[in-house]
This record gives structure tokens, C-alpha cells and sequence, in this order.
């Protein structure tokens, strides 16, 4: 059945989509929009996009476009919590930058523009260079990089959670979104003592916050991957149900693939930090075992992705190899004061004694941790799903998804280790206009575990049948 007066699940509107081109000529779009995507990613600091154009009045020409324009426009969606309400993606007030005029497809009279465009800040992180000693606390520090009239100057929301100490750092020509996610892989949860800090753009706006931040929000949709039930009136004419198509994947693919391999050598099972104190002449060693911090800091699934059973004679697991990735970082620390900078206190300065004001930086807490989340995250239990499109859903938000047996109808058995909450990490709102608009979802959902934890077995060990090998010395 239809609801609300919508017809189909992915339904659209659009208004006041307009080209603001370099010359000052404003060209409304209506009826000339082919399609539109939009792309957000929390592994990319800014939102871009494609529109194509079906240009027959020569607007090219008469503009022009030459890559320097501004765009705007509105999109009203539905989007389903239960019942179908209407959300609205917003470019109007902050617009996009044409920044590239790409193929030109030319049939007769008329002319296909594919145009690229991008956040103005992206444009501008190409412009401008931070040169700046900051002292104060990380949130702080990239609120001022965000809104500084200097460098990134935006107006659009913020989502910045609090950090851990106050910093002093000097930005030694960095580009702003560097400096940011340079002051991520640093930055600590005030709230949370997580060092999982991300910093993106999605359609609501700018975030710098904790991965615990993410996974504590509460799901914007449900998917279940198992066919429906079609209701059919006396006719046998299939009766659409407009909120159970927007709870059913148009479709589906699981894409992660636990390479054990690039996991020992990308840190995700164990990993060592060697932390040089200039200041000291000391040096501190801190290992990671992905099992034995399995538990450090929250998480949105209970379960390990690898299998705890000793694998060798030796009763090794596969996290018990420290060394397969090693750090070295120099430090300047003095207890839990930075040994560089040093502010007197007056008042205890009377009794001889010097107070330092700032913290010193703490990677080896987080360094190792975070690497193995990022490549937990990015190479661990991953699903693509394309869904009919809901403008509420944005990068950085959690769904859930009942990951069906092949062949089982909705409701049927889940599978124990794939259903349950993710996390989305990358996503596409695409818009078509013909033959109909339709408002289609591309997105990529990651979480950090299983569902159900994986069977433990002592005697998983590697089979070996001889204890040594032949050592010929006599080779002709």
C-alpha cells in the first residue's frame, strides 16, 4: 500500500536547482537534471558529487561553464521510522563548487554535461595554509581551524566532541584538513577515553568525534535481506507496500574478507610502539594483542573477528606476534607534563615550584589501538547494500541489518554472525529522473566483530607430521 501520499519507496522532489556561473548569470535547472549523486565517506574530509545535464539551449556556450561555478538545490524524501515523514537534503544556503566540466556528449540538438562538483571547503583546503601556535584543547584547535575566517571559514553545522588536555602545538604551514586529521590520530575522548576520533563531512555538516560517539546513536533504518511476503488483490495485482520496501534491500553482498596476511602486517593482531623520551634519555616499549585489548574501549559488536585457538606448539594465537609491526616515536614527557613548555604559576612559584599547563602528547596510547580499528573496520566484517534512497540517512549514522539465509523468506533464520548493528562507513544518494525519480542508496556498513562468538577448539593447532626438516649440506 501507498502511504502518505507517497507512490513508491525512493520517491523525490526537487526545487531551486540552479547554476550560479562566474560571469553572474544564474541558469535554473528544472526539467535539464538527468541525474545526481551525492558521495560521503568517513575516510574523506569532504562531500562531492556528479550532476549530468541535458543541455539544449547551449548553456555551455552562453554562460559559460569553464569549472567555476556555484550549485545549488533542495531534495524532499521520505524517510521511514515506523511511519513514512518527509526530510529535505539542503543545499541552498551552503552550495557545492563546480569544480570540473567532464565529458560532453553531444546527440543532435541536444547535449549531455557531466558535471563534477565538491564542498566549497574542500576547495578552499587547497587554497589557504594554517601557520599558527595554538594552545588549547584539540576540539578547540579544529573548531577554530573549521570556522576561522583564515582558513576553512564555514558556515555549516558542527559535531565536535570534547577532548582530553590542553595542547600546545605550533601548525607549521600545514593545509587545514591535514592539521585536522593530523590532531585526530592525537585526540582523546573527554567523555568517552577513546582514541577512534574521525573527522568528515556528511550532509548534516562537519564532525570530529569518537568512533564510541558513533556507535552509541541510535539506528536510523532497518534492513532485513530475506524476500517478503507480497500482499495481491482479487486480481493477482501485486500490492506495494511502500515502508516494507524501504526495509528491504534492493540488494545485497558481503565484502569483507579477513586476510590474515595483511592483518599481521597491517597491525590489526599485534603491533609494538617503542616511545623515545628526549627529555629522559629513556625509552618506554607498549605492546598491542588484539585479543587481550579486544575490550579496551566500546564497541559495536561483542565478538573477535579471528578465532582465539592456539595455533602452534608453542600455544601462540595468531595476536601473540608483537613484532610483525613495530613503531618508533620520539616524546618529550616529564611525568604528565610536555618537558617543551613550561608556564610559571605565580602562586607556586613562591615555594619554588614550576607548573606545566600542557599535555604531552600521548600517541602510544593510541596509536596501536587505532590502527587495528581502522583496518578491523575497513577490512573486517563489511556488507554493500543498495536500498531505496531516505534523505535522513547520512555517513557516520548506525543501522541495522537481519542478514537472512539464502532462500529464507523475511522473518526466516538470520545468520548468527552478520546480523546485528553496523556502522556506515561509505554511502551514495542517487538520484534519477527518468524513467521516473527515484532516490536509490548505495552504502557501504562495517562493524568491528561478530554477532556470535567463534568456537574454540584446543586442538586447532597446525598439523605437522614431522618435528624437523632434512638438512642436506651436500647439494650438487
Amino acid at each position: 500500500m501507498a502511504a502518505d501520499g507517497i507512490q513508491y519507496a525512493g520517491e523525490f522532489t526537487i526545487s531551486d536547482a540552479k547554476i550560479f556561473s562566474s560571469s553572474g548569470n544564474v541558469i535554473p535547472l528544472e526539467g535539464l537534471v538527468q541525474t545526481i549523486t551525492i558521495f560521503e565517506s568517513m575516510y574523506k574530509q569532504s562531500m562531492t558529487g556528479v550532476i549530468s545535464i541535458l543541455d539544449t539551449n547551449s548553456i555551455v556556450k552562453n554562460l559559460p561553464i569553464i569549472g567555476q561555478e556555484f550549485l545549488s538545490f533542495k531534495i524532499k524524501t521520505s524517510s521511514v521510522r515506523g511511519t513514512l515523514k518527509e526530510d529535505i537534503i539542503d543545499f541552498t544556503e551552503n552550495v557545492f563548487n563546480i569544480y570540473k566540466v567532464d565529458n560532453r556528449i553531444i546527440d543532435g540538438k541536444a547535449e549531455v554535461l557531466i558535471l563534477h562538483f565538491a564542498s566549497g571547503e574542500r576547495l578552499l583546503n587547497s587554497r589557504v595554509r594554517v601557520s599558527k601556535s595554538y594552545t588549547n584543547s584539540i576540539n578547540d584547535i579544529v573548531q577554530d581551524v573549521l570556522q576561522n575566517e583564515n582558513y576553512l571559514n564555514t558556515k555549516k553545522d558542527l559535531f565536535i566532541e570534547g577532548t582530553v588536555g590542553v595542547r600546545k602545538i605550533v601548525a607549521p604551514s600545514d593545509v587545514p584538513f591535514t592539521l585536522i586529521k593530523k590532531l585526530a590520530t592525537e585526540a582523546i575522548s573527554l567523555e568517552h577515553g577513546s582514541p577512534y576520533f574521525m573527522f568528515y563531512e556528511n550532509k548534516d555538516g562537519f564532525h570530529f568525534r569518537s568512533l564510541d560517539s558513533l556507535y552509541s546513536q541510535p539506528i536510523v533504518a532497518k534492513y532485513n535481506t530475506g524476500d517478503f511476503f507480497h500482499q495481491t488483490d482479487r486480481g493477482g495485482t501485486t500490492i506495494p507496500n511502500v515502508i516494507e520496501e524501504y526495509g528491504r534491500p534492493i540488494s545485497s553482498q558481503i565484502i569483507s574478507s579477513n586476510d590474515m596476511l595483511d592483518s599481521v602486517d597491517q597491525g590489526l593482531l599485534g603491533s609494538t610502539f617503542i616511545s623515545y623520551n628526549i627529555y629522559s634519555k629513556s625509552y618506554s616499549v607498549t605492546r598491542f594483542n588484539y585479543f587481550d585489548n579486544f575490550r579496551d574501549f566500546n564497541r559495536i559488536s561483542d565478538n573477535p573477528i579471528y578465532n582465539s585457538n592456539e595455533i602452534d606448539e608453542f600455544r601462540n594465537t595468531v595476536a601473540d606476534f608483537p613484532n610483525s609491526k613495530r613503531h618508533l616515536h620520539p616524546t618529550s614527557k616529564d611525568n604528565e607534563r610536555d618537558a617543551q613548555y613550561y608556564s610559571i604559576d605565580n602562586s607556586a612559584s613562591r615555594g619554588g615550584n614550576i607548573k606545566s599547563l600542557y599535555s604531552p602528547n600521548r600517541v602510544e596510547n593510541s596509536l596501536l589501538a587505532r590502527q587495528s580499528k581502522f583496518v578491523e573496520l575497513q577490512r573486517g566484517v563489511i556488507m554493500v547494500l543498495e536500498v531505496h534512497g531516505t534523505s535522513n540517512i547520512a555517513v557516520g549514522q548506525t543501522v541495522e541489518v537481519d542478514f537472512n539465509v539464502a532462500g529464507e523468506p523475511h522473518g526466516g533464520s538470520s545468520d548468527p554472525y552478520y546480523t546485528g548493528k553496523y556502522l556506515i562507513t561509505q554511502l551514495s544518494h542517487n538520484f534519477s529522473f527518468a524513467p521516473k525519480k527515484e532516490h536509490t542508496i548505495a552504502m557501504t556498513v562495517s562493524k568491528d566483530g561478530y554477532e556470535q562468538e567463534l568456537e574454540q577448539n584446543t586442538a586447532a593447532r597446525e598439523p605437522r607430521k614431522r618435528s624437523r626438516g632434512v638438512v642436506s649440506k651436500n647439494v650438487i
